[in-house]
């Protein structure tokens, strides 16, 4: 669905066409695609200039990579996949340290349970303040629903690594959401 309620349609034929150099048909995607690919990538980024970026990035890469959409699984789900290898990529490339801790230390919880006074807004905001490692944790275990095996293949880490770095983003949310009195 779009911002206004009505049901995006990725269909085959307009992918096709963007696929074969159709600027209209691209603009049509892009158009669909561009809200939740820029919420994506400001949840990644540690401000909007980054985001910006990798916003850019990731649709320069969707573009190039049309041909080779094969209509198997969502449109949108490939999509959001190539702007989340953008967006991890860019972390590597400014060398984010996913480094190991003593597994004593690791407690696994649930889900981020903040207070009923906190907005997404505000969540949001906090997150960006986080570590670039803590952020991409959080993005990927409890927005993009990565299992901890998954995170630890993406990231070159261990699933002990992943579940103890969101354990220390979830206490350090908490310390700001407190400190913020939100």
């Amino acid at each position: 669905m779009d911002t206004r309620g009505n049901i995006l349609h990725f269909t085959p034929v307009l992918i096709k066409q963007a696929a074969l150099g159709d600027d209209a048909a691209f603009k049509e995607l892009y158009g669909m695609l561009s809200g939740k690919m820029y919420s994506l990538c400001l949840r990644y980024a540690a401000n909007a200039e980054d985001a910006n970026d990798l916003f850019q990035e990731g649709f320069i890469k969707l573009y190039r990579n049309l041909a080779n959409y094969r209509f198997e699984g969502s449109f949108e789900g490939w999509a959001r996949t190539i702007f989340v290898t953008t967006c991890l990529d860019a972390l590597k490339k400014k060398k984010v340290q996913f480094s190991e801790v003593n597994e004593e230390l690791i407690i696994e919880s649930g889900v981020l349970g903040a207070n009923d006074k906190l907005d997404l807004d505000d969540l949001m905001k906090i997150v960006q303040e986080l570590p670039d490692s803590y952020r991409t944790i959080v993005n990927l275990y409890i927005i993009e629903d990565y299992s901890h095996k998954e995170i630890a293949d993406i990231l070159g880490i261990t699933e002990s690594g992943s579940k103890s770095k969101l354990h220390k983003a979830r206490n350090l949310l908490k310390q700001k959401i407190t400190a913020n009195n939100i």
